[in-house]
C-alpha cells in the first residue's frame, strides 16, 4: 500500500512538472494549452478524457482516410499503456503497426537525412501526381505515429527512473525533501523531452508540406495533422492529471 501511494504521489508530481516546465523553459506557445490541460485534468474524470482521446483518434482517422488509399493504423490505447509500463518495446510497436523504426530512435540522421525530398522535374509538376501524394501523406502520418510511440515510451522511462532513484535512496532520505530533489534533478530533462518532441513533429510536418507543394498536392492535411497533435497533446496531459488526481 505504501509503495502504491508513493507511485501515485510521484506520478502527480511528474505530470505537474511536465506542465510547469514547459513555461519555465520558455515554451510560451504551449502555455495556454498547459493551463487548459491542468484545469481540464483537475475537473474532468479519466473516463471522460479517455473518451475524448478515442474521439480524437477516430476523428483523425476519418480525416486521414480522405487523403490516402490505404488505412494507417494508429497505436491503440492499450499499447500506449504498455509502452508507459515498459511491457512492450518500440521495436515491437514498429513491427505491429508497420511504422518507421528510425523515427523511434534518437539518431538525428534519420530525421535530417531520411526526410529529404526528391527533386521533381518541372515537367511532372504541371498535374498533381496522385500516387506520389498518397505515398507522401501515408509516410508522413506513419512518422507522426512513430514519434508518438517514441515519446510515450520515453515518458514511461522517466517515470521508472524517478521511482528507481527514490527507492535507491537511504531510508532516512526517503521523505518529502528526497522526492523534491529527485524531481528537480529531472526537471531539465523533462523540459527538453517535450521540446524535442515538438521539434521533431514540426520537422516531419514541414517536410510533408514541402513535398506536397512540390507535387502540387493539397496541403490541408498538414494543418489537420498539426492541429491533431496539439489537441491530443493537451488531452493526454489532462488525462494523466485526472488519473493521478483521483
Amino acid at each position: 500500500m505504501k509503495e502504491k501511494t508513493m507511485k501515485k504521489t510521484f506520478k502527480i508530481l511528474i505530470i505537474l512538472l511536465i506542465v510547469i516546465t514547459c513555461v519555465a523553459a520558455g515554451l510560451l506557445i504551449w502555455q495556454s494549452d498547459n493551463i487548459s490541460s491542468l484545469i481540464s485534468g483537475l475537473s474532468s474524470s479519466s473516463e471522460e478524457l479517455a473518451a475524448k482521446m478515442d474521439d480524437q483518434r477516430n476523428k483523425l482517422k476519418t480525416e486521414v482516410e480522405k487523403y490516402v488509399s490505404r488505412p494507417i493504423e494508429d497505436i491503440s490505447a492499450e499499447d500506449e499503456k504498455k509502452l508507459i509500463k515498459g511491457e512492450i518495446t518500440v521495436e515491437e510497436i514498429a513491427d505491429k503497426y508497420n511504422l518507421p523504426l528510425d523515427y523511434m530512435k534518437d539518431a538525428d540522421t534519420s530525421l535530417s537525412e531520411g526526410t529529404t525530398n526528391n527533386p521533381q522535374d518541372a515537367s511532372n509538376e504541371v498535374q498533381p501526381d496522385s500516387k506520389a501524394i498518397d505515398k507522401a501523406i501515408s509516410e508522413g502520418v506513419s512518422k507522426m505515429y512513430a514519434l508518438k510511440a517514441k515519446y510515450v515510451n520515453k515518458l514511461g522511462e522517466v517515470e521508472r527512473t524517478v521511482l528507481k532513484e527514490y527507492k535507491n535512496l537511504p531510508k532516512e532520505k526517503q521523505n518529502k525533501d528526497g522526492k523534491y530533489k529527485i524531481l528537480m534533478d529531472n526537471l531539465d530533462s523533462v523540459a527538453k523531452l517535450e521540446k524535442k518532441c515538438d521539434d521533431e513533429v514540426a520537422k516531419v510536418l514541414s517536410d510533408l508540406e514541402e513535398e506536397l507543394e512540390s507535387l502540387n498536392g493539397d496541403t490541408e492535411i498538414v494543418k489537420i495533422l498539426r492541429e491533431a497533435y496539439k489537441q491530443e497533446k493537451e488531452i493526454k496531459k489532462s488525462y494523466y492529471l485526472s488519473m493521478y488526481n483521483n
